[in-house]
Order: C-alpha cells, then sequence, then structure tokens
C-alpha cells in the first residue's frame, strides 16, 4: 500500500483492496471489481451496501445509516458501505445479499431469427500478385478485379482503412489465395480461405447483458453468455444511473458498458476456439439510456421533461471507435430507440413477437426496472414506458436479492399448517428473496387472507407478528446463526408501487384505445422476469389484466431475439427501421388520468381494483 491508502481485507472472499484517504468504501470495492448492491448509486438511500465491519477504525454511523439500520444490526457492527470512509486498515465481511453474485440470465427465446441474409459475406478471391518490376496495378485493384471475376455482382469500390493496411502482408502470406470480408461495396478485411467472418448480437439491459456469437457464413449461433451489467454498482434503476452520467460519471458508465460485452465476447471466442479479428459486425440493442451511454452521447435530456433521445435513427459506428476489441474495421449497429424511456431493446422485442402481425388486440410487455408496453389493435401499435423500478428484481425491499442460490423463487402455502413453503434457487438454505418469489409470496398471502386486497398485513394471522417498525411476516426462522427472512409492509408497499404502475401503463393504452381488459386476445410476457413469474401469481394479484391463463404466453427473451434476426438479417433490420417510424409513443408522465389509475392499480385483487376504478369513474370494466 501507498501512503494515504488503507488495506481492506475482504471476507468472505479471501481479497485485498487499497481505499485511498477520503473514499469511501463501496467506490473502493467497485475499483477492485467487487460487485456489491448499490440501488440508489452509493447516496445512503437504499440500505442494499451492507457490510459488516470486524476489525479496523470506520467512524462513527451517518444519519442515513441511523435510519436504513436496525439498531441491533448496528450493534454487530453492520454498516452502509457508501458510507463508510475508513480511517485505517479495515477487515470487513460482506454477506451474500450484499454481492452481486451471478443469477439466471434469460439467454433463449422461443422466438427464432428469421431469413438469413447477412450484410458481412466472404468471397473466396485468387489475387494475382505481380511477378517482376513494372507490372502495373495496385494490390486494392488486382483484389478488385479478382472479385469481379470470381463473383459477379461483387464489387470492392471502398475499402476500410485498417483492412487497407493490412492487405499488402495478408495477400502475400496467403500468396493471394485468400477470402475477403465485404459488407455492401466496402471491404473490411482479408481471412484465411479456412475461416469465416462472425458476428455478435447484444441485448445490452440495465440488469444484464446478453451476448450471442454467430458464424456469419452458415448462420449457425457458436455461443451464447449472460452477465450482470458491470454497471449496476451505480445504480439499479436508469434515472439513478442519469444522474451519475450527469455528475461527472458518464465515461465511466461507457466504460463499463464496453468492458461488459467484452468479457462475454472473450468467453465466447474462448468457447468456440475463434480469433477477436473474425469479428466483423455487431448488432446492440437497448433502452434508450444504455444505447446513449454506449455511444457517449449526453444524457441529461433524458431525465427532464419532455424526455427526447439525442437521436431516432439507427447508427452504424466503427468498433475501434467505442474501444470493443473486434476486427478494427468492424461494424456496430445500433436500431433507432424509439422514445426517451423506450428504447431499441422493445424495437428488438417487437420485431421478434411479430407483434404487428399477431391477431390483436394483444400486449406486449418486457418486464424489468424500466417495463416496456406495447397494445397492437388492428395492426397499430402503441407503446408506453413504465418506472416500475428494481422490485420485481429483488431491489429495494429488505430481504431482496437477485434470481442467484439463494434466492426464494416460489412458494406454496400448506393448508393444513398455514406456513410457506420455500422453493430456493440451487436447494441452498433461503439468503433472499427474488422478484417472481415476491410475487409468489404475496399472491399466496392475499388467497389466505393474510395479506388484504389493500396490501396491508393482518395482524393476528399465522407468521405475522409486530416489531418496533410494524407488523411483519416470517419466511424463515434462518439457520446456523443466520438471520431470519422476513417481509415487511414497507416490502409490500414497494411491490405494490412497482405493480401500479406497469398496471397503469397497460390500462392507459388500453383506455386510449376505447378497450377494456376483455377485449384482449393475448398477453406476451418478454425478458427474464416475464419468464419466470408465475401467470397465476400475476393474475391472482392483478399484475396483469383479468384474462384465462391460457391466453398469456411467456417468450423469453425477445429483445435478444430480434438483435439476433437483425445481425442475421438486413431485410429485419429495414423493417424494424419502419416498423420504428409507425410505432406511436404515449408519454404516461403527461397522461392526465395516471394518478387515478396509478391509486386504483395498486390494489392487489382484481376486484378491488375494478372497485376503485369504478369509484374514480376509470376505463371500461369488461
Amino acid at each position: 500500500m501507498t501512503s494515504g491508502e488503507y488495506r481492506i481485507t475482504v471476507d468472505p472472499l479471501g481479497r485485498e483492496v487499497a481505499c485511498r484517504d477520503g473514499m469511501d468504501l463501496l467506490e473502493a470495492l467497485r475499483e477492485a471489481g467487487i460487485g456489491v448492491e448499490s440501488v440508489c448509486g452509493g447516496r445512503g438511500s437504499c440500505g442494499k451496501c451492507r457490510v459488516r465491519i470486524l476489525r479496523g477504525e470506520a467512524g462513527e454511523p451517518s444519519a442515513e445509516e441511523l435510519e436504513r439500520l436496525p439498531e441491533e444490526h448496528r450493534e454487530e457492527g453492520m454498516r452502509l458501505a457508501c458510507q463508510v470512509f475508513p480511517r485505517g486498515d479495515l477487515v470487513i465481511y460482506i454477506p451474500a445479499s450484499s454481492l452481486t453474485s451471478s443469477q439466471r440470465l434469460q439467454l433463449e427465446s422461443g422466438l427464432r431469427p428469421g431469413e438469413f441474409d447477412p450484410a458481412v459475406r466472404a468471397y473466396d478471391v485468387e489475387v494475382e500478385l505481380p511477378e517482376q518490376p513494372g507490372d502495373a496495378g495496385s494490390d486494392l485493384l488486382r483484389l478488385r478485379e479478382s472479385l469481379r471475376r470470381g463473383t459477379p455482382g461483387a464489387d470492392a469500390a471502398a475499402i476500410d482503412i485498417e483492412a487497407l493496411r493490412t492487405l499488402p502482408r495478408a495477400l502475400r502470406e496467403q500468396a493471394g489465395a485468400v477470402r475477403a470480408v465485404l459488407r455492401g461495396r466496402e471491404v473490411l478485411g482479408i481471412i484465411p480461405r479456412k475461416r469465416s467472418p462472425l458476428g455478435l448480437a447484444v441485448d445490452l439491459g440495465s440488469t444484464k447483458i446478453a451476448l450471442f456469437l454467430y458464424d456469419l457464413e452458415s448462420g449457425e449461433l457458436l455461443s451464447s453468455h449472460g452477465l450482470l451489467n458491470p454497471q449496476i454498482p451505480y445504480g439499479e434503476d436508469i434515472v439513478t444511473r442519469i444522474q451519475q452520467a450527469t455528475e461527472g460519471k458518464a465515461g465511466r458508465l461507457r466504460e463499463l458498458a464496453v468492458k461488459g460485452i467484452e468479457e462475454g465476447l472473450s468467453a465466447m471466442l474462448e468457447e468456440s476456439d475463434r480469433e477477436r479479428g473474425e469479428v466483423f459486425e455487431a448488432v446492440v440493442v437497448g433502452n434508450t439510456a444504455m444505447h446513449h451511454l454506449f455511444l457517449g452521447l449526453p444524457v441529461e435530456q433524458l431525465g427532464r421533461s419532455p424526455y427526447l433521445p439525442a437521436t431516432d435513427l439507427p447508427q452504424e459506428v466503427k468498433a475501434r471507435d467505442l474501444g470493443l476489441g473486434m476486427n478494427p474495421s468492424a461494424v456496430v449497429y445500433l436500431p433507432p430507440p424509439l422514445a426517451g424511456y423506450v428504447g431499441s431493446d422493445h424495437l428488438a422485442a417487437l420485431m421478434a413477437a411479430r407483434l404487428e402481425e399477431r391477431r390483436g388486440p394483444c400486449l406486449l410487455l418486457d418486464i424489468g426496472t424500466n417495463t416496456e408496453v406495447a397494445l397492437q389493435v388492428d395492426g397499430r401499435v402503441r407503446c408506453c414506458s413504465c418506472a416500475s423500478g428494481p422490485a420485481f428484481e429483488g431491489g429495494g425491499l429488505s430481504c431482496g436479492m437477485r434470481a442467484g442460490e439463494g434466492a426464494v423463487e416460489s412458494v406454496t402455502l400448506d393448508p393444513r399448517s398455514g406456513e410457506l413453503e420455500l422453493a430456493v434457487i440451487g436447494d441452498a438454505a433461503p439468503a433472499g428473496i427474488c422478484g417472481s418469489g415476491i410475487l409468489s409470496v404475496l399472491a399466496a398471502l392475499v388467497r389466505s387472507g393474510t395479506v388484504g386486497p389493500d396490501g396491508r398485513l393482518v395482524e393476528g394471522r399465522p407468521l405475522v407478528a409486530r416489531g418496533k417498525d410494524g407488523l411483519y411476516l416470517t419466511l424463515s426462522q434462518g439457520s446456523g446463526g443466520g438471520e431470519a427472512l422476513t417481509i415487511t409492509q414497507n416490502d409490500i408497499r414497494e411491490i405494490q408501487k412497482a405493480k401500479g404502475a406497469m398496471r397503469a401503463g397497460i390500462d392507459a393504452l388500453l383506455e386510449e384505445a376505447g378497450l377494456g381488459p376483455g377485449d384482449l386476445r393475448e398477453i406476451i410476457l418478454a425478458g427474464a422476469f416475464g419468464t419466470y413469474v408465475d401467470p397465476a401469481d400475476a393474475l391472482a394479484l392483478a399484475l396483469l389484466p383479468p384474462l384465462p391463463i391460457t391466453l398469456v404466453k411467456q417468450v423469453g427473451n425477445a429483445a435478444g431475439a430480434g438483435a439476433r434476426s437483425m445481425l442475421l438479417s438486413q431485410n429485419a433490420r429495414r423493417e424494424g427501421e419502419e416498423t420504428a417510424e409507425r410505432i406511436e409513443y404515449l408519454e404516461l408522465s403527461a397522461y392526465p388520468r395516471l394518478a387515478p389509475l396509478f391509486a386504483a392499480d395498486m390494489y392487489l385483487t382484481e376486484e378491488a381494483v375494478a372497485a376503485a376504478k369504478a369509484r374514480f369513474k376509470l376505463g371500461r370494466q369488461a
């Protein structure tokens, strides 16, 4: 350690990290690559970055810690990492619930790419090299002539400068028998005859990054990979990341997005025994904030009304200009974002689901920290964005965690004992509860009468007790000295707010179209949460409009499927760009009846929601 630095020993990871004088502990852990939950981006308001100080001087708890941490936890040395400014060497313990541990990342989709017509193609050529002084013609001219002779219609009108720099050596090393990689009429590079160009499709989500590596000659999927977005420590919701960017961290957020893509690409190339120089094209989709941060575009305007994106046009950027480790001539294609809070990932999902062609009226929901909703009626699509927040992914809950090992993902209520039987990912001891788990718990509690339609815990019911902070419900007593797993009244309120925001968006679109829930023929659930949530739970809690469960379809990673289609098909890109021009957008924040819709939709049964809407004279009650 250098002067002005302290040594932080991190258990149970067995790591040592440096913390500069005046730096908070969360930032030191971030710089060392240790992911710690921080929904609020390090402001002390979420209470998720909990660590236990085992030895060393960490100063007195801040006002935020006094508010967020129970007294008994503080007595055990529990602190918030973002509020700790070490005054010397420390030994700390990070509980599993505070680590951004690996989770099940939804990669696959029931939706499959369509036609195969990639923008990048490879052509075998025999380039005649000069044999004696005076032979006319440049290396590029000879390559162009060889292409015209060997492949009618193939014309190299231009060559990328990086490809031109490597052309002479490549031709001579292979004695002129090479493969020319073209994108349209531009030469991107020269590769050996036995190799084929590769393409990368990326779903750059705010929580997870899903990547797919393809052979662009055969159309074969070589590998897929998923990982958590490294930006998460700077805030789980989009608004927080926009704030972080405006406070000087935009460059760091862009670096982390690139780092995440690079990490996934490296893993897939190693698995496929291929090289970075063979990757000649990428398609990247994401919400508008992710799109802008990745491209280095300003995001300040996304955080202010009227929430306008910097561009609504597709972009094509050289990989080298983005710092991506591919062939330096590679092109990265980004489809157009639709609005400030509806990005190209939603466009990709719409395309993969073929929403315009389905028998409507139907809904497509991509549920996450920012939930996009699209309603199709008679081929016309209108969409909106709902600020559902991180609760559906376990964020903002006292015992919330991502869908990793130890997370409660579902429950069943034993009718005889009245106890909840927990299903835990990895069959481990329960360490927390993920999004699908909290919905499963709530559905069981509402059915049993333990939670009322208004979301209130009912005192006197089994498992419900009163503490100094109000009523709470015990899911698990813990084992081996571990803490009990509980759900508080505030946890239920957080889910109600997320649920209310999403259902209000659905209802606003239905109102605008003059429809009631009963007019819907289909609801399509996309994304990881949409895959793992039990539709019966979602319907029981009035998260979805009342429809027969058979009309709810779960399609997996639709955004990823759309990105893959656009990688493999030029026509899919054209269709996507044309669709983007037709999509209509409803700005929920300006919707005049949003407040009463939100208030009604926070209720936890369809009967209670309908009664509230009747009181407010809202919509058609089908």
